[in-house]
């Protein structure tokens, strides 16, 4: 019996058996993949990574577009991990042709959300959000690389191009929001509820540290930025306090849940929480209430090139620019910032020094290839990036 081994195909307990037997190799690659690697890199918390990893694959059976979502992903997290370019590539090149095949029906099912189809829609919605983050900031990247060495400035189609990109997070986190709106119930009485629900966050949400408070100052005097006597009456200014209010809270959370003590330190993510020290975020999910609270008419105020919108999404970056070793966030901060010192032109930058300063963006060498800092020094990592 020395020489006997089991095949790969007799695995116990395979719950993606079905759909893996129709793949070609490749594609079974790629759901091996999710399923050991990339599952666990979409929640902190161990129910929310069961959800992923556990009930994920029994809702893909009837959902086609779920599976898609599934593939497209993990293929982006591969190409991600890919050293090579052709690799990455291609990589990239499958997860475009998944996500977009998941797209045509998902969005026909999204008109109709029911008790059966409510976790599988809430779930691609979310993994589209991942998705959609991720090639955001590749997108940013590559049109920054596309810029001659020797231009004083980027062409204005560039500029628009990468605002574009940067504004794709914000309406990335819409379709989950949508389909909690309209299936709340069946999401939150299902397996998948760990992943949305959050009953354990502070009600009350205030500065939970000295460098917090003084972060919370900083966001305070932005709205001296549109509070003069002649701008008061118009229309703009309700959207522009509202989401700076919002940000203020988003911060103000996100500074909760740094503490230590308040939350065990196995469900965190590593987070710079001075810009100096590493410390742990007990839930990175904090940092996106702020895109998903803030208004369509703010987001409106943002594409016009609004200066004073502009600013306050600069300074919302700081939070994904401080996450560290979430592949799905790496460099989006710092891409943000630059789409908007982009948009916003020289004569503005002094208005978003602080927010660049943090996530490492140089503001007077703006085009330049970034070192990535994301993943930290060694001695200050919790874990690697996967």
């Amino acid at each position: 019996f020395a020489h006997v081994t089991i095949p790969p195909s007799l695995r116990f307990n395979d719950s993606w058996k079905e759909i893996r037997t129709v793949l070609p190799t490749s594609l079974q690659d790629v759901l091996y993949h999710y399923e050991y690697t990339t599952s666990l890199t979409l929640a902190t918390d161990d129910p929310a990574k069961a959800a992923w990893q556990a009930h994920v694959p029994e809702m893909a059976n009837s959902h086609d577009f779920l599976v898609n979502c599934v593939l497209s992903v993990a293929s982006l997290h591969l190409a991600r991990l890919h050293e090579g370019k052709e690799e990455k590539n291609r990589m990239n090149a499958v997860a475009a042709a998944r996500m977009n095949k998941a797209l045509t029906s998902y969005r026909l099912e999204l008109l109709h959300v029911t008790h059966s189809n409510a976790e599988a829609l809430f779930a691609s919605a979310t993994l589209t959000a991942v998705y959609l983050f991720r090639t955001a900031a590749v997108d940013i990247e590559d049109l920054l690389a596309s810029i001659p060495p020797n231009a004083p400035e980027p062409s204005q189609e560039v500029i628009d191009k990468v605002l574009s990109c940067a504004l794709r997070p914000i309406w990335a986190l819409r379709g989950p929001l949508t389909v909690l709106m309209s299936g709340w119930d069946w999401v939150m009485s299902g397996k998948m509820h760990p992943v949305a629900l959050r009953l354990w966050w502070p009600k009350r949400r205030v500065p939970a540290t000295p460098s917090a408070v003084e972060e919370d100052a900083r966001l305070r005097q932005l709205e001296d930025l549109w509070s003069s006597p002649d701008t008061i009456g118009r229309p703009e200014h309700a959207h522009l306090s509202q989401a700076l209010q919002f940000l203020r809270d988003t911060f103000a959370l996100v500074s909760q849940l740094t503490l230590p003590e308040m939350y065990p330190p196995v469900t965190a993510v590593p987070y710079s929480v001075d810009d100096t020290t590493v410390g742990t975020l007990t839930d990175r999910g904090a940092i996106f209430v702020w895109l998903a609270r803030i208004s369509r008419d703010y987001i409106k105020l943002i594409e016009a090139k609004n200066r004073d919108a502009l600013v306050i999404l600069a300074y919302y970056s700081v939070l994904p620019g401080r996450v560290r070793n979430v592949w799905w966030l790496e460099g989006l901060g710092a891409d943000m910032v630059t789409a908007v010192a982009m948009a916003l032109g020289r004569e503005d930058w002094h208005l978003v020094e602080w927010p660049a300063s943090v996530v490492g963006v140089d503001l007077h060498d703006l085009f330049c290839a970034r070192k990535d800092t994301l993943e930290g020094q060694p001695e200050e990592l919790g874990m690697e990036v996967i």
